[in-house]
């Protein structure tokens, strides 16, 4: 799984609502995503599936920083910095 994946996920962490299993299902760099988003305490917790690679995922996001497994393999990076659009001249 690339890192454009991984980014998505963090994406969806930050921009999810803090309610009970949030549903999560979108399509990124040709990988569909499905799963659920739940916060515990201030943790939030990513569960799903890679449909597409067919890896299940579990990510936990706390302090800016994604830690979890894809499919067997351990993951651990910051969360990444929101882009903002640079303002168009016109």
């Amino acid at each position: 799984m690339t890192k454009f994946v991984l980014t998505a996920f963090a994406a969806v962490a930050i921009a999810a609502p803090a309610f009970a299993d949030t549903p999560i299902d979108f399509t990124w760099e040709g990988h569909r995503i499905v799963g659920t988003v739940t916060q515990v305490g201030d943790v939030q917790v990513l569960k799903g599936e890679d449909r597409t690679a067919g890896n299940a995922f579990e990510l936990r996001v706390k302090n800016g920083y994604v830690r979890g497994t894809i499919g067997n393999q351990l993951v651990s990076y910051p969360v990444p910095k929101r882009r903002t659009p640079a303002p168009t001249a016109g």
